[in-house]
């Protein structure tokens, strides 16, 4: 019974232990593209600039948040997310495509992270 119990304990801590390193590994690349969306980094033009930043900050948080609980999956499509609002912005003329260039760069960067994090997960807890 004893080992049981430990050997259960053992399996949440490296779990936890995976988790956490997935937000650690990547907080990076989320930062990254969190400075890229800042007012000085990225001009926004029309009436509802604030909005879209914080459209686009509040996809990048999801997505860091998502990846911090173990679903990478739900995380790499909130990134994708993003890069379709880009996309948009790009294409109404709101942002440059240097921007959305630099933007779109960041979002695969924080994606391979997340997917090279997950990949390293499971190959951890298969062996």
């Amino acid at each position: 019974m004893l080992g049981l119990t430990l050997s259960v304990l053992l399996m949440l801590m490296a779990t936890a232990s995976a988790q956490a390193q997935t937000e650690d590994v990547c907080e990076v690349q989320f930062n990254q593209l969190r400075a890229h969306l800042a007012p000085e980094a990225l001009p926004i033009t029309g009436v509802k600039a604030d909005k879209e930043r914080v459209g686009l900050l509040k996809l990048v948080d999801d997505a860091q948040n998502l990846a911090s609980i173990g679903k990478t999956s739900d995380a790499v499509k909130k990134l994708g997310d993003f890069t379709v609002k880009i996309d948009q912005l790009e294409a109404a003329g709101r942002i440059s495509a240097e921007s959305a260039d630099q933007l779109r760069s960041d979002a695969q960067a924080s994606t391979v992270c997340l997917q090279d994090s997950e990949a390293s997960m499971t190959v951890g807890a298969v062996n």
